[in-house]
């Protein structure tokens, strides 16, 4: 969202910048356009006026003849395709005495629109074509806005996303006041799936909860691998062969701070927690 408020910002920006500019090349368009409606693919179109701030004439060096609706699409997607403002007034202007004679006005409310008049073709005639633009700043007024509602909703989304995941990130911590087994230089939390070694925290798996449960009850001595199994993979889904030894290397790296601890591989058979 940011990167697409930034963009379209920027080019909107470029677009305010070379306002005069981007009217003439969508005029000039336009222009061509009508004549092309008229058949007529010779004839130039005149160089577009800047007759006040914002307002912009066009005009043709031969007559021709003007449908409404034409002069309505081709202005439309002109400005469309240059960005322009969606707020302005178009009036065809009489060559010979001056007068408007048609007229309509745009406005980024479509239901506001005022268009008259239409399938009633112009006479052929020679005409001038004067667009006022109500205001061309509000098409970027309303694009800052939306920019800006853009940077506060992503404010609050990033907010809430770290604050949802640093709450989430409690320390950890252990309730020495419980019950504990001795493992070498270890305490074993068994309800609270945790090792403990000096200020080293460890948490623990389920199942390698329970595999380290089966060896502190028997240490040094030798559990069958069949019995390590049935114990903790019986009842809990499917077996795969090699998940014992996978587990049994992850609590070996869990114990590695403690030299006097080893779980041995006894070939063939299981295997024992060794203490000495």
């Amino acid at each position: 969202m940011l990167i697409i408020a930034l963009v379209g910002y920027v080019s909107h920006k470029n677009t305010i910048d070379h306002f005069p500019e981007s009217v003439k090349v969508a005029l000039r368009d336009s222009g061509n356009q009508l004549l092309l409606s008229n058949n007529d693919s010779t004839s130039l179109v005149s160089p577009i006026i800047q007759l006040e701030k914002n307002k912009y004439q066009l005009s043709f060096e031969t007559n021709l003849s003007i449908s409404p609706d034409t002069l309505i699409y081709s202005i439309k997607r002109g400005f469309d395709t240059a960005n322009l403002s969606n707020n302005y007034i178009v009036e065809v202007i009489d060559c010979t005495n001056q007068e408007v004679s048609y007229s309509y006005q745009i406005t980024a409310l479509q239901e506001k629109d005022i268009i008259p008049c239409m399938g009633r073709n112009l006479p052929s005639n020679c005409y001038a074509i004067n667009v006022l633009f109500i205001d061309n700043k509000s098409s970027l007024i309303s694009y800052k806005n939306y920019a800006l509602l853009s940077l506060i909703l992503i404010g609050f989304v990033g907010f809430g996303f770290l604050y949802t995941r640093k709450s989430k990130e409690k320390p950890e911590s252990v309730d020495e006041t419980s019950d504990y087994i001795k493992l070498g230089k270890y305490k074993f939390y068994e309800d609270q799936h945790k090792l403990i070694k000096e200020s080293q925290i460890i948490t623990l798996t389920s199942k390698e909860c329970e595999l380290i449960k089966i060896f502190s009850q028997n240490q040094n001595q030798i559990v069958k691998r069949e019995l390590l199994i049935k114990e903790v993979w019986e009842d809990h889904g499917v077996f795969v062969g090699r998940s014992l030894d996978a587990f049994i290397s992850r609590i070996r790296k869990k114990l590695n701070n403690d030299p006097s601890i080893q779980i041995i591989n006894i070939h063939g058979v299981g295997y024992k927690l060794e203490i000495s």
